[in-house]
């Protein structure tokens, strides 16, 4: 990939990110988002990367992340945790864990897995379930 091909991909997922509505306006419930995940591949070149990522209402519900891969062929759109979040906020859940695997092919490292825990605050609820 060229430099160039770098930018504008980079540019691209800027764009979505700025493009998806705030949290506020898309889920006017909830006053913040907590996401705990730890990345793991196995293989060669073995690592696990734990990421916090946090969400306040003025944020934007862009719940995308890249796959750490870059051997990765069918795997380029990354993990998106939007469904999840979605269906949380749907049921009126506090919290979730769950693991979503990377399905790509042709990977010569190994697959990325992502165990993640979400933890939605609504608005008006100091204490969790």
């Amino acid at each position: 990939m060229t430099y160039r091909e770098k930018c504008d991909a980079r540019m691209k997922r800027t764009q979505q990110r700025l493009d998806a509505a705030l949290i506020s306006t898309r889920f006017p419930e909830v006053s913040s988002i907590v996401v705990d995940m730890k990345q793991t591949r196995k293989g060669m070149v073995a690592f696990c990367l734990l990421r916090t990522l946090n969400f306040s209402s003025d944020s934007h519900a862009h719940f995308h992340v890249e796959c750490l891969n870059k051997d990765c062929k069918d795997c380029t759109e990354g993990f998106d945790l939007e469904q999840v979040v979605a269906a949380m906020v749907r049921s009126h859940t506090f919290s979730r864990e769950g693991e979503l695997v990377c399905e790509g092919n042709g990977l010569t490292s190994g697959h990325v897995n992502i165990t993640y825990n979400v933890t939605i605050q609504y608005n008006g609820n100091s204490e969790m379930l």
